[in-house]
């Protein structure tokens, strides 16, 4: 069970915020030609699903090792220094999520003092934010993951996991 948590998470949060996007636009492209008014609660709800979809986003492409980086003198080292480059490479980018579910983490709890909520659900802006520290620290776990297969098993591929 946990396995499959593990590998369908991100890509089930992914598409079905998906398809929320394109229900929400719809209707509310259908309400605006058809009955000249707008949902304003579709577009926020578009919003928010538009965020969770671009935060989860980060944590599948590094759980796929498909996110951006350039390879330039990665491939160019010999192996053993294509190890430590990719691990300190690996570590910087780690120390980089945390600090930003870290400040995902203080934007929420700003926004919960200050009672600010969304105008069409009335919802918390904290909400919103929540995907900041969910996605950092998914990340986080995902770059964990990537640090202990560079380190330990020696895997310094660049080509997406093949185990799960």
């Amino acid at each position: 069970m946990l396995r499959m948590l593990e590998k369908y998470f991100e890509p089930t949060v992914i598409v079905t915020t998906l398809g929320a996007i394109i229900v929400f636009v719809f209707a509310d492209v259908v309400a605006r030609f058809a009955f000249s008014t707008s949902i304003s609660v579709a577009n926020e709800l578009a919003r928010l699903s538009f965020v969770y979809m671009i935060y989860f986003g980060f944590s599948y492409c590094i759980r796929e090792r498909r996110h951006m980086r350039v390879t330039v003198l990665l491939d160019a080292a010999p192996p053993a220094l294509r190890r430590w480059m990719l691990l300190t490479a690996e570590l910087v980018f780690l120390g980089y999520s945390i600090a930003v579910s870290w400040l995902g983490v203080v934007i929420t709890q700003q926004s919960l003092e200050r009672g600010k909520i969304l105008s069409a659900t009335q919802w918390p802006t904290a909400v919103l934010y929540a995907a900041i520290i969910f996605s950092g620290a998914l990340s986080a776990a995902r770059l964990m993951r990537s640090v202990y297969r560079i380190a330990v098993l020696g895997d310094t591929h660049l080509a997406p996991q093949q185990d799960l």
